[in-house]
């Protein structure tokens, strides 16, 4: 019997890989979400941001992008969650000049993207522990 005659193989194109998606940080949920009300409460420290402007805010949570490791108690779509805002509701250039992104500041209404995390006490019902880093704005 003659040897069979290998033929040359032919290039196959395999599809375009999706990207992975990313990666979200423990303890984190990215949401998008809608400001329904700003909490006119301001803290006691007169001297801090938050003490000057609002830092919370209650939130629908519109979409559920993803979870990171040991988010804990998971969040709903369609939930009302009271957030505080780290870094205020009002545009940050005022009181946090030196942020690389600049956040254009929230009212009720606006649609974000975000990613939430809990206090570090890890205290579930305690007002302020979703908290909110850094957010864009969605159109």
């Amino acid at each position: 019997m003659a040897p069979k005659k290998s033929s040359p193989k032919q290039a196959v194109s395999l599809p375009a890989q999706a990207s992975a998606p990313e990666r979200l940080a423990p303890g984190s949920c990215r949401v998008v979400g809608r400001v329904i009300s700003v909490l006119p409460d301001l803290e006691p420290a007169k001297n801090t941001p938050c003490g000057q402007v609002p830092c919370r805010a209650v939130v629908k949570v519109e979409r559920i992008l993803g979870y990171g490791s040991a988010f804990g108690k998971p969040l709903a779509q369609d939930q009302e969650i009271k957030v505080y805002f780290v870094f205020t509701l009002s545009p940050s250039q005022r009181y946090f000049p030196e942020l690389t992104t600049p956040l254009p500041g929230l009212q009720a209404g606006d649609v974000f993207q975000a990613d939430v995390t809990r206090a570090v006490d890890g205290a579930e019902e305690k007002e302020g522990a979703l908290q909110v880093y850094s957010y864009t704005l969605k159109k």
